[in-house]
């Protein structure tokens, strides 16, 4: 508990300070790279809820927000994109807590998840107004998993998880995904969570190292790019890899010629790796073998999600209108689904997958409403990939990938509300809907400029 409050303190005073001094926007780096370090288990238990970091921070910088006059004028003269979406999604979660089977616990993460979630979004939409912000904020992202990947490294050769210095919390794991073992997971409460996050770091770190111009800041991508691929294969989850071999498939084939010779080059390595270490090849080949075999922990995991997807339909069209409102947010865990898997009845007691959870929690309807909120930054993004010239086009496509590799992992893990993982998601969505604003002011501002130096330039020879 001493550790959660020294954190907490130093998080305090230091987001206080940059933005009392420099505004909230400047603060938003240093908040995005604690909301990913810090794991959730650093939390002060308050009676019916605890006070997790990342609450604390969300918190602090919507104080931080409205206390401050110096607010981007763009954003508040604009509608907010998906206000509407996000409050009927918010009215649809609270119908569907009104008839929950579990009411408090419904109420409890209507509360901690979805307005944690949307405030995070709101801040981040509010404050953000240059370009440079958001290329601070990736980068902060990216250090924060640097840093999680050398606990990583540390924990995958024998070292202690970082975890044990917290306070241990209690979550609702599939006995045959803990069977595997020497699974990395750093500061996430599982290894699918870490590497999942791992995907989207790596994604962000092939376009960054394109972008940035220090020395020092090439040196440090190109080593956390290194060390986040040692991890994302020590977390052994087919998920983030394949997370990883799509989002660089993609990155190749719609990027420039410098992104697309780095992912040229990293997948040499990773040949050459194979080669030296016959063991790497021996591991992928055996976890993908043994996907296929239902005598294993990982062949049964594989068939799981499928029967998981059956169970949960089945559950829900017991009842029309359970099908419509669902069953109440955190109610997967207390309906006790008994259905067929591997031809015999199963109690399903983990949801390992974000739709499923989402579509039983709320019902086909809510589900509609959170695809509709979910598709509609991808939607932008890929927009503006098409639209902005380049090299801008390149983030939009980066945001783009991130966003698609998301929401591939949710079918495989139930992490939209389950770990920093969905912080990371809505501080992209923000930026997703933030970066055509910032680029059209910066263009406007550098088109100004260029008529001013062109009237002083024409007026100089009747001055003189």
């Amino acid at each position: 508990m001493a550790l959660v409050i020294v954190i907490d303190l130093i998080i305090i005073f230091w987001l206080c300070r940059v933005s009392l001094t420099s505004g909230v926007e400047a603060a938003l780096p240093a908040a995005s790279l604690m909301l990913v370090l810090v794991p959730i288990e650093s939390s002060i238990p308050l009676g019916l809820f605890e006070l997790t970091t990342q609450r604390l921070i969300i918190g602090l910088l919507l104080i931080l927000y409205f206390s401050r006059s110096g607010i981007a004028g763009r954003q508040i003269r604009l509608p907010m994109p998906l206000k509407a979406l996000i409050l009927l999604h918010v009215c649809w979660c609270l119908l569907s807590t009104a008839n929950s089977v579990v009411p408090l616990m419904s109420l409890k993460k209507a509360a901690s998840i979805i307005v944690e979630y949307y405030a995070l979004y709101f801040v981040y939409w509010r404050a953000i107004s240059k370009t440079e912000t958001i290329h601070k904020i990736l980068f902060a992202i990216v250090v924060a998993m640097i840093v999680c990947s050398v606990f990583g490294a540390f924990e995958a050769y024998g070292a202690s998880n970082v975890l044990t210095f917290f306070p241990k919390a209690s979550h609702h794991f599939s006995t045959m995904e803990m069977e595997r073992e020497t699974r990395v997971q750093s500061t996430f409460d599982h290894p699918i969570l870490f590497g999942a996050a791992l995907a989207m770091a790596i994604v962000i770190t092939l376009y960054l190292v394109t972008m940035v111009e220090k020395s020092w800041q090439v040196t440090l991508l190109w080593f956390g790019l290194m060390l986040m691929f040692l991890n994302i294969y020590k977390t052994s989850s087919r998920g983030p890899w394949l997370d990883v071999m799509l989002g660089c498939f993609l990155l190749a084939i719609f990027s420039r010629h410098k992104m697309r010779k780095n992912i040229l080059i990293i997948a040499a390595l990773a040949v050459v790796a194979t080669v030296i270490r016959p063991g790497i090849w021996g591991t992928v080949k055996g976890i993908y073998d043994n996907s296929f075999d239902m005598n294993t922990s990982t062949g049964t995991s594989y068939e799981y999600r499928y029967a998981l997807q059956h169970a949960v339909t089945n559950k829900l069209l017991q009842s029309p209108t359970r099908a419509i409102w669902g069953y109440g947010l955190e109610s997967f865990y207390d309906l006790q689904i008994v259905d067929d898997f591997l031809g015999s009845p199963h109690l399903f007691l983990s949801c390992d997958s974000s739709w499923a959870e989402l579509m039983l929690e709320t019902g086909f309807v809510g589900l509609c409403i959170i695809i509709s909120i979910l598709l509609k930054p991808a939607w932008r993004a890929l927009r503006d990939y098409q639209m902005l010239p380049a090299p801008d086009r390149y983030l939009s496509l980066m945001l783009l990938v991130n966003l698609l590799v998301f929401y591939f992992q949710m079918y495989s893990v139930g992490m939209y509300s389950w770990g920093q993982n969905g912080y990371v998601l809505w501080i992209l969505i923000a930026i997703t809907f933030a970066y055509p604003l910032c680029r059209e002011e910066e263009a406007e501002l550098a088109n100004s400029q260029r008529q001013g130096l062109t009237a002083d330039l024409e007026s100089a020879p009747e001055a003189s």
